[in-house]
Protein backbone atom coordinates (compact mmCIF):
# COMPACT_ATOMS: atom_id res chain seq x y z
CA UNK A 1 0.00 0.00 0.00
CA UNK A 2 2.83 2.21 0.64
CA UNK A 3 4.37 1.98 -2.61
CA UNK A 4 0.74 2.57 -4.30
CA UNK A 5 0.71 5.63 -2.27
CA UNK A 6 4.20 6.83 -3.04
CA UNK A 7 3.38 6.20 -6.68
CA UNK A 8 0.65 8.57 -6.67
CA UNK A 9 2.31 11.57 -5.07
CA UNK A 10 5.31 11.20 -7.49
CA UNK A 11 2.67 11.38 -10.69
CA UNK A 12 1.33 14.50 -9.05
CA UNK A 13 4.16 15.88 -8.61
CA UNK A 14 5.52 15.71 -11.82
CA UNK A 15 2.35 16.73 -13.62
CA UNK A 16 2.06 20.01 -11.50
CA UNK A 17 5.71 20.45 -12.51
CA UNK A 18 5.12 19.84 -16.24
CA UNK A 19 1.79 22.65 -15.99
CA UNK A 20 3.28 25.14 -13.59
CA UNK A 21 6.20 25.72 -15.98
CA UNK A 22 4.45 25.57 -19.23
CA UNK A 23 4.21 28.46 -21.70
CA UNK A 24 0.85 29.10 -23.52
CA UNK A 25 1.19 28.76 -27.02
CA UNK A 26 -0.54 27.01 -30.30
CA UNK A 27 -3.87 26.54 -30.74
CA UNK A 28 -6.00 24.89 -27.60
CA UNK A 29 -9.04 23.23 -28.54
CA UNK A 30 -12.23 21.39 -27.15
CA UNK A 31 -13.09 23.84 -24.65
CA UNK A 32 -15.97 21.84 -23.64
CA UNK A 33 -13.94 19.96 -21.54
CA UNK A 34 -13.91 23.14 -19.29
CA UNK A 35 -17.47 23.71 -18.51
CA UNK A 36 -19.56 22.24 -16.24
CA UNK A 37 -22.04 20.05 -17.35
CA UNK A 38 -24.97 19.99 -14.64
CA UNK A 39 -26.62 22.63 -12.42
CA UNK A 40 -24.77 21.24 -9.65
CA UNK A 41 -21.61 22.03 -10.14
CA UNK A 42 -22.24 25.16 -12.09
CA UNK A 43 -24.55 26.91 -9.55
CA UNK A 44 -21.12 26.34 -7.36
CA UNK A 45 -18.68 27.60 -9.69
CA UNK A 46 -17.50 24.19 -10.26
CA UNK A 47 -17.29 22.78 -7.18
CA UNK A 48 -19.54 20.51 -4.78
CA UNK A 49 -18.94 17.56 -6.43
CA UNK A 50 -18.60 15.33 -3.44
CA UNK A 51 -21.93 16.53 -2.19
CA UNK A 52 -23.71 16.22 -5.32
CA UNK A 53 -26.75 14.25 -5.84
CA UNK A 54 -26.31 14.24 -9.64
CA UNK A 55 -24.62 11.59 -12.40
CA UNK A 56 -21.83 14.38 -13.29
CA UNK A 57 -20.12 14.36 -10.08
CA UNK A 58 -16.87 12.41 -11.84
CA UNK A 59 -16.43 14.84 -14.24
CA UNK A 60 -15.56 17.82 -11.16
CA UNK A 61 -13.05 14.93 -9.92
CA UNK A 62 -12.77 11.39 -10.78
CA UNK A 63 -13.17 10.33 -7.67
CA UNK A 64 -16.38 12.09 -6.53
CA UNK A 65 -18.83 9.43 -7.83
CA UNK A 66 -17.38 6.85 -5.28
CA UNK A 67 -19.29 9.28 -2.52
CA UNK A 68 -22.83 9.09 -4.54
CA UNK A 69 -24.97 7.24 -2.30
CA UNK A 70 -26.63 5.02 -4.87
CA UNK A 71 -27.17 4.35 -8.55
CA UNK A 72 -27.98 8.05 -10.18
CA UNK A 73 -29.36 9.23 -13.70
CA UNK A 74 -29.28 12.63 -14.83
CA UNK A 75 -29.94 14.80 -17.99
CA UNK A 76 -29.37 18.37 -18.40
CA UNK A 77 -30.03 21.28 -20.40
CA UNK A 78 -27.47 23.92 -20.39
CA UNK A 79 -28.29 27.52 -22.32
CA UNK A 80 -24.77 28.60 -22.68
CA UNK A 81 -23.43 31.85 -24.31
CA UNK A 82 -23.95 33.27 -27.48
CA UNK A 83 -27.38 30.99 -27.94
CA UNK A 84 -25.35 27.87 -27.96
CA UNK A 85 -26.94 24.69 -26.00
CA UNK A 86 -24.96 22.28 -24.39
CA UNK A 87 -26.88 19.07 -23.71
CA UNK A 88 -25.84 16.24 -21.36
CA UNK A 89 -26.50 12.98 -20.09
CA UNK A 90 -24.70 11.16 -17.66
CA UNK A 91 -25.27 7.50 -14.91
CA UNK A 92 -23.11 6.35 -12.13
CA UNK A 93 -23.40 3.38 -9.90
CA UNK A 94 -20.90 3.11 -6.78
CA UNK A 95 -21.38 0.56 -3.95
CA UNK A 96 -18.83 2.99 -1.81
CA UNK A 97 -15.99 0.45 -2.41
CA UNK A 98 -15.44 1.23 -6.35
CA UNK A 99 -17.62 3.21 -8.88
CA UNK A 100 -18.43 3.30 -12.63
CA UNK A 101 -20.11 6.01 -14.65
CA UNK A 102 -20.58 7.06 -17.88
CA UNK A 103 -22.14 10.13 -19.38
CA UNK A 104 -21.71 12.33 -22.71
CA UNK A 105 -21.61 16.14 -23.43
CA UNK A 106 -22.91 17.67 -26.96
CA UNK A 107 -22.48 21.42 -27.64
CA UNK A 108 -24.26 22.81 -30.12
CA UNK A 109 -23.39 25.58 -31.84
CA UNK A 110 -26.25 26.51 -34.50
CA UNK A 111 -26.28 27.76 -37.81
CA UNK A 112 -23.89 30.28 -38.51
CA UNK A 113 -22.92 32.12 -41.48
CA UNK A 114 -20.45 30.63 -43.96
CA UNK A 115 -18.32 33.60 -45.70
CA UNK A 116 -15.27 33.83 -48.22
CA UNK A 117 -12.30 35.90 -47.15
CA UNK A 118 -14.06 39.50 -48.42
CA UNK A 119 -17.49 38.87 -46.36
CA UNK A 120 -19.47 36.92 -49.68
CA UNK A 121 -22.25 34.97 -48.23
CA UNK A 122 -21.82 31.45 -49.50
CA UNK A 123 -24.27 29.46 -47.28
CA UNK A 124 -24.19 28.05 -43.82
CA UNK A 125 -22.36 25.56 -41.47
CA UNK A 126 -23.19 23.78 -38.27
CA UNK A 127 -19.72 23.26 -35.78
CA UNK A 128 -20.66 21.20 -33.20
CA UNK A 129 -18.35 19.41 -29.37
CA UNK A 130 -19.17 16.09 -28.44
CA UNK A 131 -17.51 14.19 -25.86
CA UNK A 132 -18.29 10.60 -24.65
CA UNK A 133 -17.05 9.62 -21.01
CA UNK A 134 -16.30 6.56 -18.94
CA UNK A 135 -15.68 6.80 -14.98
CA UNK A 136 -14.15 3.93 -12.82
CA UNK A 137 -13.52 5.17 -9.14
CA UNK A 138 -11.68 2.63 -5.79
CA UNK A 139 -11.47 2.89 -2.70
CA UNK A 140 -7.92 2.19 -1.86
CA UNK A 141 -8.02 2.49 1.98
CA UNK A 142 -10.78 3.48 3.78
CA UNK A 143 -9.29 7.21 3.66
CA UNK A 144 -7.90 7.32 0.71
CA UNK A 145 -9.36 7.75 -2.93
CA UNK A 146 -8.44 7.22 -6.43
CA UNK A 147 -10.36 7.58 -9.67
CA UNK A 148 -10.11 7.90 -13.36
CA UNK A 149 -11.99 8.89 -16.46
CA UNK A 150 -11.68 8.34 -20.15
CA UNK A 151 -12.73 10.71 -22.42
CA UNK A 152 -13.53 10.32 -26.40
CA UNK A 153 -13.85 13.70 -27.84
CA UNK A 154 -15.26 14.98 -31.65
CA UNK A 155 -15.24 18.16 -32.75
CA UNK A 156 -16.56 19.84 -36.47
CA UNK A 157 -16.16 23.44 -37.20
CA UNK A 158 -17.52 23.74 -41.40
CA UNK A 159 -15.97 20.31 -43.26
CA UNK A 160 -12.77 20.03 -40.90
CA UNK A 161 -13.34 17.90 -37.83
CA UNK A 162 -11.07 16.13 -35.25
CA UNK A 163 -11.12 13.63 -32.56
CA UNK A 164 -8.73 12.54 -29.83
CA UNK A 165 -9.33 11.07 -26.52
CA UNK A 166 -8.17 11.97 -22.69
CA UNK A 167 -7.45 11.16 -19.66
CA UNK A 168 -8.42 12.62 -15.82
CA UNK A 169 -6.84 10.86 -12.99
CA UNK A 170 -8.33 12.13 -9.70
CA UNK A 171 -7.38 11.36 -5.70
CA UNK A 172 -9.24 12.31 -2.29
CA UNK A 173 -8.01 12.00 0.88
CA UNK A 174 -10.19 12.01 4.01
CA UNK A 175 -8.77 14.48 6.86
CA UNK A 176 -9.11 12.99 10.99
CA UNK A 177 -11.43 15.87 10.85
CA UNK A 178 -15.01 14.55 10.57
CA UNK A 179 -16.32 16.02 6.98
CA UNK A 180 -13.05 17.15 5.44
CA UNK A 181 -11.51 15.67 2.77
CA UNK A 182 -8.19 16.91 0.07
CA UNK A 183 -8.80 16.34 -3.26
CA UNK A 184 -6.47 16.74 -6.28
CA UNK A 185 -6.90 15.92 -9.74
CA UNK A 186 -5.21 16.10 -13.38
CA UNK A 187 -7.89 16.50 -15.88
CA UNK A 188 -7.46 16.46 -20.25
CA UNK A 189 -4.03 14.54 -20.42
CA UNK A 190 -4.20 12.83 -23.89
CA UNK A 191 -3.83 13.45 -28.39
CA UNK A 192 -6.12 14.80 -30.53
CA UNK A 193 -5.78 15.06 -34.30
CA UNK A 194 -5.09 17.56 -36.57
CA UNK A 195 -7.83 19.85 -37.70
CA UNK A 196 -6.41 21.02 -41.74
CA UNK A 197 -3.23 20.40 -40.70
CA UNK A 198 -3.21 22.11 -37.54
CA UNK A 199 -2.20 20.27 -34.70
CA UNK A 200 -4.77 21.00 -31.60
CA UNK A 201 -3.71 21.36 -27.95
CA UNK A 202 -5.42 20.56 -25.15
CA UNK A 203 -6.82 22.35 -22.31
CA UNK A 204 -4.84 20.26 -19.64
CA UNK A 205 -5.67 21.13 -16.00
CA UNK A 206 -4.12 20.73 -12.53
CA UNK A 207 -6.51 20.97 -9.00
CA UNK A 208 -6.37 20.87 -5.61
CA UNK A 209 -9.34 21.17 -3.46
CA UNK A 210 -10.25 21.41 0.04
CA UNK A 211 -13.96 20.35 0.69
CA UNK A 212 -15.78 20.36 4.62
CA UNK A 213 -19.19 19.28 5.40
CA UNK A 214 -21.37 20.16 8.54
CA UNK A 215 -24.33 18.16 10.14
CA UNK A 216 -26.54 20.76 12.36
CA UNK A 217 -30.19 18.50 12.68
CA UNK A 218 -31.41 18.02 9.65
CA UNK A 219 -29.11 20.89 7.93
CA UNK A 220 -26.56 19.91 5.63
CA UNK A 221 -23.66 22.98 4.75
CA UNK A 222 -21.05 22.47 2.79
CA UNK A 223 -18.37 24.10 1.47
CA UNK A 224 -15.52 23.70 -1.20
CA UNK A 225 -12.43 25.99 -2.26
CA UNK A 226 -10.68 24.78 -5.44
CA UNK A 227 -7.03 26.13 -6.89
CA UNK A 228 -6.92 26.00 -10.74
CA UNK A 229 -3.73 26.01 -12.88
CA UNK A 230 -5.04 25.63 -16.97
CA UNK A 231 -1.63 25.14 -19.28
CA UNK A 232 -3.34 27.65 -22.31
CA UNK A 233 -3.52 30.41 -18.82
CA UNK A 234 -0.59 31.41 -17.21
CA UNK A 235 -2.76 33.08 -14.35
CA UNK A 236 -4.29 30.61 -11.59
CA UNK A 237 -7.58 30.66 -10.78
CA UNK A 238 -9.61 29.55 -7.55
CA UNK A 239 -13.47 28.67 -7.60
CA UNK A 240 -15.08 28.62 -4.50
CA UNK A 241 -18.61 27.07 -4.01
CA UNK A 242 -21.22 26.38 -1.14
CA UNK A 243 -24.66 24.21 -0.29
CA UNK A 244 -26.80 24.42 2.13
CA UNK A 245 -29.72 21.66 1.93
CA UNK A 246 -32.55 21.72 4.23
CA UNK A 247 -33.98 18.33 5.58
CA UNK A 248 -33.15 16.92 2.47
CA UNK A 249 -35.88 18.41 -0.11
CA UNK A 250 -34.68 22.11 -0.28
CA UNK A 251 -30.90 23.41 -1.37
CA UNK A 252 -29.44 26.65 -2.22
CA UNK A 253 -26.64 26.82 -3.83
CA UNK A 254 -23.84 29.85 -4.41
CA UNK A 255 -19.97 30.35 -5.76
CA UNK A 256 -17.59 32.70 -6.73
CA UNK A 257 -14.93 32.45 -9.42
CA UNK A 258 -11.59 34.47 -8.85
CA UNK A 259 -9.36 35.25 -11.89
CA UNK A 260 -12.16 34.75 -14.37
CA UNK A 261 -12.55 37.18 -17.70
CA UNK A 262 -15.99 37.57 -17.69
CA UNK A 263 -17.34 35.45 -14.49
CA UNK A 264 -17.45 35.62 -10.83
CA UNK A 265 -20.85 34.81 -8.88
CA UNK A 266 -23.05 31.70 -9.49
CA UNK A 267 -26.25 30.43 -7.80
CA UNK A 268 -28.71 28.21 -8.09
CA UNK A 269 -31.42 25.84 -6.05
CA UNK A 270 -32.30 22.39 -5.98
CA UNK A 271 -35.27 19.99 -5.25
CA UNK A 272 -35.63 17.00 -3.88
CA UNK A 273 -38.72 14.67 -4.00
CA UNK A 274 -37.98 11.33 -3.07
CA UNK A 275 -36.59 9.84 -6.23
CA UNK A 276 -36.82 12.81 -7.94
CA UNK A 277 -34.29 15.94 -8.31
CA UNK A 278 -35.15 19.26 -9.98
CA UNK A 279 -31.92 21.70 -10.32
CA UNK A 280 -31.46 24.83 -11.40
CA UNK A 281 -28.29 27.17 -12.02
CA UNK A 282 -27.41 30.64 -12.64
CA UNK A 283 -23.82 31.82 -14.04
CA UNK A 284 -24.08 35.31 -15.20
CA UNK A 285 -21.66 37.01 -17.95
CA UNK A 286 -20.34 40.39 -18.10
CA UNK A 287 -19.02 42.23 -20.94
CA UNK A 288 -22.47 42.28 -22.53
CA UNK A 289 -22.41 38.46 -22.93
CA UNK A 290 -25.95 36.83 -22.17
CA UNK A 291 -26.11 34.62 -19.04
CA UNK A 292 -26.36 30.96 -18.62
CA UNK A 293 -28.92 29.16 -17.49
CA UNK A 294 -29.16 25.10 -16.48
CA UNK A 295 -31.70 23.07 -15.82
CA UNK A 296 -31.17 19.37 -14.31
CA UNK A 297 -33.23 16.54 -13.74
CA UNK A 298 -32.09 13.61 -11.64
CA UNK A 299 -33.38 9.92 -10.67
CA UNK A 300 -32.18 8.35 -7.86
CA UNK A 301 -32.50 4.20 -7.93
Amino acid sequence: MFKINKILIILMILSLSIILYAETSGEYGFQLLKIASGPEGASQAGTGGFSSGEAYSFMLNPTAGLFAKQRIISIAQNYWIFDTKLNSAGYINTNGKSSFGVAYRYLDYGKLDNRTDNGTLIGEFHPMDLIFSLNFGYRITPNQYAGINANALYEKIDTASAYGYTFDLGYTYLSFIKGQKFSAAIKNIGKTSAMENETIDLPISFELGAIQEYYINTIMLSGELKLIKHIDDDEFKAVLGTKVELNKILDVKLGYKLNFDAESFTAGFGINLKRIALDYAYVPFEYHINDVHIIGLTYKF
